[in-house]
């Protein structure tokens, strides 16, 4: 019997539903691909697409898009119409049952499609249960480390996943931890497996080693922290080959900490770093000529993915009617940004400005005197007080009181920017000694684990060796009886006795 094609299976559907296949659907269905966007499918149209996904075992890639950067007010209650809850529950029950039976399913996209609790422990079900998926993309899927815990342990299980795509999923630095606890399982089951193939003097290949070879944290704000704790995580693995950061909030200490793992980790061929405006020009050029030097034969699949489109990060705004309190408001914007793209002052600057506007104001005000006293003189005459010697003296004290604060305040400042850069080198070292602290504890768990493999097959090997020297040495003992019984039989039971002698 020959098998259907996914078209063929979305025709036979439709005809047992009793509605016409539509054109638009059929334009995105291939022998090996699905794609589903779901902002164009109607809700009577799903049924179809759902009984031809399930229990399908022809398709090598799956794509559930939703495209919402050009929705108005009614697109989206249309949508909501169109994909209820129970729909969005049946569209995944389906999808793991497509993963279940499937051995030919390479690729698994989910773009821009909310996932809550329920859906996500469906998709870790399929990970767990499938053996041939390579690739998985969360794009704009997940909503924060919480939603990232929940399929966290199916894909440290899962050992044919190759990337993992977690772009836009509003991952910070303390999701972070989590993206290092998967880096550090990656890393122990590889070194199990290279080492079982190190035995009987074999020589590891790993590029064939299994697991995470590329993964993709594009568009989350995880910062220094994050870039920090990753490297730090990186520092033992091999097997890494591509790391995505782009527009990652990253500066120039995080860039300096990654620059060190690529030192000290010659797998990783690909580090982007693009969108990150904070780094350094010689930092950048520094990590590119390191990543160059670590390439090999197998980095030439591996490949920069194209730079992340900021209109599709950010849904669009909802139209401003024209009106004259619009149109002011839109003119202050304009001055607003222009007056942000110019120069911003600096701190002195600042003070010296208010100092020159406060005696621009006194002036005014002296002149303002000046003019009413002029109206008075008119009238009467005027009066000149003249000021003592004693308060000439204060007024010159006041001053000089004046400059000797700022002077202070200046002296201030200074002394508690060299003790944030004092303080800022102190943390850095800290930071170092961290570093090889750890690295020296893995060290040392890798070779307790060595240690204890050994020990286990010498403990295996003695067991094997036990009976035959049990069995040897009972031989030789009733040998030597028969031995003695012979010698008491002939006559000589008094050497007999001697012998029993301790």
């Amino acid at each position: 019997m020959a098998v259907k094609t996914t078209e063929q299976r979305y025709r036979d559907a439709c005809a047992a539903v009793g509605q016409a296949p539509k054109s638009y659907i059929l334009a995105d269905l291939t022998d090996s691909l699905l794609h589903i966007r779901l902002e164009k499918i109607l809700a009577e149209e799903w049924k179809p697409i759902l009984m031809c996904i399930e229990k399908n075992s022809n398709l090598v890639e799956i794509k559930l898009e939703l495209n919402p950067t050009s929705w108005g007010v009614n697109a989206q209650n249309r949508f909501r119409k169109n994909f209820v809850p129970s729909t969005k529950l049946q569209l995944f029950k389906s999808l793991v049952s497509c993963m279940i039976c499937t051995s030919a399913l390479i690729k698994l996209s989910i773009i821009n499609i909310p996932l809550k609790k329920a859906h996500l422990e469906l998709v870790s079900t399929g990970l767990l249960r499938n053996q041939s998926l390579k690739t998985l993309c969360l794009n704009g899927s997940l909503n924060g480390p919480k939603s990232l815990s929940i399929l966290l342990p199916s894909i440290k299980q899962s050992t044919n996943l190759n990337w993992v795509d977690l772009t836009s999923c509003k991952l910070t630095s303390d999701s972070c931890e989590l993206i290092c606890s998967l880096l550090r399982s990656q890393i122990l089951e590889r070194h199990t497996e290279t080492w079982h193939q190190t035995l009987r003097y074999n020589t590891p290949d790993t590029n064939a080693a299994s697991g995470i070879k590329r993964i993709t944290l594009s568009g989350n704000n995880i910062g220094d922290e994050g870039a920090e704790a990753i490297s730090i995580a990186l520092q033992d693995d091999f097997w890494l080959k591509a790391i995505d950061l782009q527009q990652c909030g990253i500066t120039d200490e995080g860039a300096k900490a990654l620059l060190l793992m690529l030192e000290e980790s010659p797998s990783v061929c690909v580090l982007d770093l693009r969108l990150n405006n904070n780094i350094d020009t010689n930092i950048l050029s520094k990590i590119e000529a390191t990543t160059e030097n670590n390439a090999t034969s197998s980095c030439e699949e591996i490949k920069y993915l194209p730079l992340l489109n900021k209109d599709k990060l950010t849904r669009p705004k909802k139209p401003i009617k024209k009106s004259i309190s619009n149109l002011n408001m839109r003119n202050s914007l304009n001055e607003c940004k222009s007056n942000m793209n110019q120069k911003k002052p600096s701190q002195y600057e600042n003070y010296y400005n208010a100092l020159l506007r406060n005696s621009v104001v006194k002036n005014q005000e002296s002149l303002n005197d000046i003019q009413l006293l002029d109206n008075k003189s008119k009238f009467s005459p005027i009066i000149v007080h003249r000021k003592s010697a004693d308060n000439v003296k204060h007024s010159r004290h006041v001053k000089s009181s004046g400059t000797d604060e700022e002077e202070k305040i200046y002296k201030l400042l200074d002394d508690l920017q060299s003790d944030i850069k004092i303080y800022k080198e102190e943390l850095n070292q800290e930071r170092e000694r961290v570093r090889r602290l750890e690295g020296r504890i893995s060290e040392l768990e890798r070779e307790n684990m060595y240690l204890q493999q050994q020990q286990q097959q010498q403990s295996s090997h003695t067991n094997e060796i036990e009976p035959e020297l049990l069995e040897t040495i009972e031989s030789s003992f009733n040998q030597f009886h028969s031995f003695l019984d012979l010698l008491k039989q002939a006559g000589y039971s008094e050497l007999c006795k001697l012998v029993d002698r301790p």
